[in-house]
């Protein structure tokens, strides 16, 4: 059998310098873990945040009154 774990830290920075130090101190974590599970990665990526999507709104209730349609035959 084969796992897989997943260690997620999720980091606010305010420029390349702050996000420099935090990949510094994750990569020395990183050292101790693959002390112990030499496989072990790190993979930084940059999350942009979404853009708020517009309120979409509902459609109508159905006009229908609930009758059939009168159809004739031609």
């Amino acid at each position: 059998m084969k796992l897989w774990g997943q260690i997620s830290v999720e980091l606010d920075v305010g420029d390349y310098v702050e996000a420099a130090d935090h990949q510094k101190r994750l990569e020395d974590i990183l050292a101790q873990v693959q002390a112990i599970y030499p496989a072990a990665t790190l993979a930084m990526r940059e999350r942009r945040q979404r853009r708020p999507t517009p309120a979409v709104r509902a459609l109508p209730p159905n006009a229908g009154t609930g009758r059939l349609n009168v159809y004739s035959e031609s």
